[in-house]
């Protein structure tokens, strides 16, 4: 049986731009190491953001960067579903093999996202605290 994770509590409008962010990326062929290197940060900075599992997240700096390599004319291209709501948000995943090209299980692993709770929070640390 898969054992489930759970994030930390992050806000939801950070979830959709990393969900956008892959997105766009898909779009144009890039790997996360390629982002990473068009947006002049550290390589694995992209993938460290896109990971449930990290801290580290898209910050004010990150995302007129990426408007730029994007190519975008409005930073409201980032979110092309509108601007989500203010809420945050604890990411409940479970760890599944990448596939392949061939479709066949990987030795990497990614996460497979099984439920998003809202949190009833003012900041993100009282969202954090467990019971």
């Amino acid at each position: 049986m898969s054992k489930f994770h759970e994030s930390k509590a992050i806000y939801r409008i950070e979830y959709e731009l990393i969900l956008n962010v892959q997105k766009f990326r898909g779009e144009r062929g890039w790997s996360q190491r390629v982002l990473s290197g068009k947006m002049g940060l550290a390589e694995a900075f992209v993938g460290n953001c896109e990971s449930l599992d990290q801290d580290q997240k898209y910050n004010l700096r990150h995302i007129g960067i990426l408007k730029k390599v994007f190519g975008f004319k409005s930073l409201d291209d980032l979110f092309p579903n509108g601007i989500p709501k203010d809420e945050q948000i604890v990411i409940r995943y479970k760890k599944v093999p990448k596939k392949k090209a061939d479709g066949t299980p990987s030795k990497l692993m990614e996460n497979e996202v099984m439920e998003i709770v809202v949190v009833d929070a003012e900041t993100k640390a009282k969202g954090n605290k467990r019971e």
